[in-house]
Protein backbone atom coordinates (compact mmCIF):
# COMPACT_ATOMS: atom_id res chain seq x y z
CA UNK A 1 0.00 0.00 0.00
CA UNK A 2 1.03 3.52 -0.79
CA UNK A 3 -0.10 6.28 1.31
CA UNK A 4 0.90 10.10 -0.01
CA UNK A 5 -0.23 13.25 2.07
CA UNK A 6 0.22 16.85 0.47
CA UNK A 7 0.42 19.32 3.45
CA UNK A 8 1.89 22.02 0.95
CA UNK A 9 4.74 21.86 3.02
CA UNK A 10 7.69 24.62 1.52
CA UNK A 11 10.52 22.87 1.79
CA UNK A 12 12.09 19.24 2.60
CA UNK A 13 12.17 20.03 6.19
CA UNK A 14 8.30 20.64 6.60
CA UNK A 15 8.08 17.56 4.42
CA UNK A 16 9.87 15.73 7.06
CA UNK A 17 8.01 16.93 10.04
CA UNK A 18 4.92 15.70 8.38
CA UNK A 19 6.34 12.36 7.90
CA UNK A 20 7.98 12.15 11.49
CA UNK A 21 4.01 12.73 12.29
CA UNK A 22 2.52 10.17 10.35
CA UNK A 23 5.40 7.77 10.94
CA UNK A 24 5.43 8.42 14.97
CA UNK A 25 2.73 5.72 15.78
CA UNK A 26 4.83 2.91 12.75
CA UNK A 27 7.82 0.85 14.30
CA UNK A 28 7.40 -1.69 10.91
CA UNK A 29 9.65 -1.09 7.81
CA UNK A 30 8.57 1.70 5.35
CA UNK A 31 9.97 3.37 2.30
CA UNK A 32 9.14 7.25 3.19
CA UNK A 33 9.81 9.99 1.03
CA UNK A 34 9.21 13.62 -0.05
CA UNK A 35 8.48 14.17 -3.59
CA UNK A 36 8.58 18.18 -5.59
CA UNK A 37 5.23 19.02 -6.46
CA UNK A 38 5.47 21.85 -9.48
CA UNK A 39 2.50 22.81 -11.63
CA UNK A 40 -0.46 24.75 -10.49
CA UNK A 41 0.38 27.46 -7.50
CA UNK A 42 4.20 27.42 -6.22
CA UNK A 43 5.74 24.54 -5.87
CA UNK A 44 6.17 22.71 -2.44
CA UNK A 45 6.82 18.97 -1.40
CA UNK A 46 4.20 15.88 -0.55
CA UNK A 47 5.33 13.00 1.41
CA UNK A 48 4.47 9.12 0.26
CA UNK A 49 4.73 5.85 2.50
CA UNK A 50 5.14 2.57 1.15
CA UNK A 51 4.60 -0.50 3.29
CA UNK A 52 1.78 -2.18 5.09
CA UNK A 53 2.22 -0.96 8.71
CA UNK A 54 -0.93 -2.08 10.52
CA UNK A 55 -2.91 1.13 11.67
CA UNK A 56 -1.01 3.38 9.47
CA UNK A 57 -4.02 4.54 6.83
CA UNK A 58 -6.41 5.63 9.74
CA UNK A 59 -3.78 7.37 11.68
CA UNK A 60 -3.02 9.52 7.82
CA UNK A 61 -6.45 10.24 7.17
CA UNK A 62 -7.00 11.39 10.94
CA UNK A 63 -3.84 13.44 10.55
CA UNK A 64 -4.86 14.69 7.21
CA UNK A 65 -8.59 15.59 7.97
CA UNK A 66 -7.29 17.62 10.98
CA UNK A 67 -4.86 19.45 9.08
CA UNK A 68 -6.94 20.00 5.37
CA UNK A 69 -4.25 18.03 3.69
CA UNK A 70 -4.62 16.33 0.74
CA UNK A 71 -4.17 11.98 0.52
CA UNK A 72 -3.89 9.36 -2.21
CA UNK A 73 -3.82 5.55 -1.00
CA UNK A 74 -3.35 3.07 -3.51
CA UNK A 75 -3.64 -0.86 -2.65
CA UNK A 76 -2.30 -3.29 -4.99
CA UNK A 77 -4.91 -4.60 -7.77
CA UNK A 78 -7.25 -1.63 -7.19
CA UNK A 79 -7.83 0.34 -10.49
CA UNK A 80 -8.04 3.70 -8.79
CA UNK A 81 -6.77 5.15 -5.79
CA UNK A 82 -8.61 6.34 -2.91
CA UNK A 83 -8.40 10.30 -2.83
CA UNK A 84 -9.43 12.75 0.20
CA UNK A 85 -9.07 16.22 0.74
CA UNK A 86 -8.65 19.79 -0.70
CA UNK A 87 -8.42 19.15 -4.53
CA UNK A 88 -5.17 21.46 -4.86
CA UNK A 89 -3.70 19.21 -2.22
CA UNK A 90 -4.80 15.74 -3.66
CA UNK A 91 -3.27 16.63 -7.01
CA UNK A 92 0.07 16.96 -4.85
CA UNK A 93 -0.55 13.58 -3.23
CA UNK A 94 -1.42 11.66 -5.95
CA UNK A 95 1.74 12.64 -8.14
CA UNK A 96 3.65 11.22 -5.00
CA UNK A 97 2.06 8.36 -4.60
CA UNK A 98 2.58 7.67 -8.54
CA UNK A 99 6.03 8.62 -8.39
CA UNK A 100 6.44 6.37 -5.10
CA UNK A 101 4.62 3.58 -6.73
CA UNK A 102 7.11 3.86 -10.20
CA UNK A 103 10.45 4.15 -7.73
CA UNK A 104 11.53 6.83 -10.07
CA UNK A 105 11.75 10.10 -8.18
CA UNK A 106 11.41 11.45 -4.68
CA UNK A 107 14.14 11.89 -1.54
CA UNK A 108 13.98 8.66 0.65
CA UNK A 109 14.34 9.85 4.32
CA UNK A 110 13.14 6.30 5.74
CA UNK A 111 14.12 3.10 3.80
CA UNK A 112 15.61 -0.35 4.29
CA UNK A 113 19.30 -0.25 5.24
CA UNK A 114 18.96 3.60 6.18
CA UNK A 115 19.45 2.20 10.20
CA UNK A 116 23.30 0.89 9.08
CA UNK A 117 23.90 4.41 7.81
CA UNK A 118 26.19 5.85 10.42
CA UNK A 119 29.78 7.10 10.68
CA UNK A 120 32.46 6.61 8.16
CA UNK A 121 32.18 3.73 5.66
CA UNK A 122 33.34 2.79 2.10
CA UNK A 123 31.64 3.35 -0.79
CA UNK A 124 31.26 -0.76 -1.21
CA UNK A 125 30.00 -0.75 2.63
CA UNK A 126 26.94 1.86 1.89
CA UNK A 127 25.76 -0.08 -1.49
CA UNK A 128 25.88 -3.52 0.33
CA UNK A 129 24.39 -2.42 3.59
CA UNK A 130 22.72 0.65 3.41
CA UNK A 131 20.17 -0.03 0.38
CA UNK A 132 22.15 2.71 -1.74
CA UNK A 133 22.35 1.49 -5.57
CA UNK A 134 24.48 4.14 -6.56
CA UNK A 135 27.04 7.12 -5.17
CA UNK A 136 27.80 9.91 -7.44
CA UNK A 137 30.43 12.63 -6.53
CA UNK A 138 29.51 16.24 -7.80
CA UNK A 139 31.93 17.28 -10.56
CA UNK A 140 32.05 14.01 -11.90
CA UNK A 141 34.85 12.85 -9.24
CA UNK A 142 35.42 9.27 -9.47
CA UNK A 143 34.03 7.29 -6.09
CA UNK A 144 35.67 4.04 -5.89
CA UNK A 145 35.16 0.84 -3.51
CA UNK A 146 37.38 2.23 -1.44
CA UNK A 147 36.50 5.69 -0.97
CA UNK A 148 35.46 6.79 2.34
CA UNK A 149 32.47 8.54 3.01
CA UNK A 150 31.47 10.14 6.02
CA UNK A 151 27.56 9.86 6.65
CA UNK A 152 27.30 12.19 8.80
CA UNK A 153 24.75 10.53 10.41
CA UNK A 154 21.89 12.44 7.75
CA UNK A 155 21.49 10.43 4.31
CA UNK A 156 19.03 11.90 2.13
CA UNK A 157 19.93 9.68 -1.16
CA UNK A 158 17.18 10.00 -4.14
CA UNK A 159 15.45 7.68 -6.34
CA UNK A 160 16.06 7.76 -10.34
CA UNK A 161 14.94 4.84 -12.25
CA UNK A 162 18.22 3.20 -12.08
CA UNK A 163 17.99 2.94 -8.38
CA UNK A 164 18.50 4.86 -5.11
CA UNK A 165 21.58 7.40 -5.95
CA UNK A 166 23.68 9.39 -2.90
CA UNK A 167 24.70 12.29 -4.00
CA UNK A 168 27.98 13.12 -2.23
CA UNK A 169 31.18 16.51 -2.66
CA UNK A 170 34.62 16.06 -1.45
CA UNK A 171 35.44 17.20 2.41
CA UNK A 172 38.67 17.78 4.51
CA UNK A 173 40.89 14.50 5.26
CA UNK A 174 40.04 12.91 1.94
CA UNK A 175 36.78 11.80 2.98
CA UNK A 176 33.13 12.49 0.81
CA UNK A 177 30.08 13.73 2.57
CA UNK A 178 26.34 13.58 1.71
CA UNK A 179 25.63 16.56 -0.75
CA UNK A 180 23.07 17.32 1.34
CA UNK A 181 23.53 18.26 4.47
CA UNK A 182 21.21 18.23 7.73
CA UNK A 183 21.43 21.75 8.60
CA UNK A 184 21.58 23.15 5.23
CA UNK A 185 21.97 26.92 4.88
CA UNK A 186 19.76 28.28 2.67
CA UNK A 187 21.35 30.39 -0.92
CA UNK A 188 21.19 34.24 0.03
CA UNK A 189 20.08 33.41 3.77
CA UNK A 190 22.46 36.30 4.75
CA UNK A 191 21.58 38.93 2.32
Amino acid sequence: MIIAVDAAARDTTEAEHVLHELLAPVHAPVVACTHLVSGDGPPHYAVSVTGTAVGLEQHVRAWAAGRGAGVAITRAGASSPDLAGPSTLVRGAYVAAVEAALGSAGRLVRWPGHEHAYGVLTAADLRARCGIDQIEALGGLPVEDDSRIDTLGFLRPIRRVTGTVLQVQPAAGGLLIPFELEHQQKCCADH
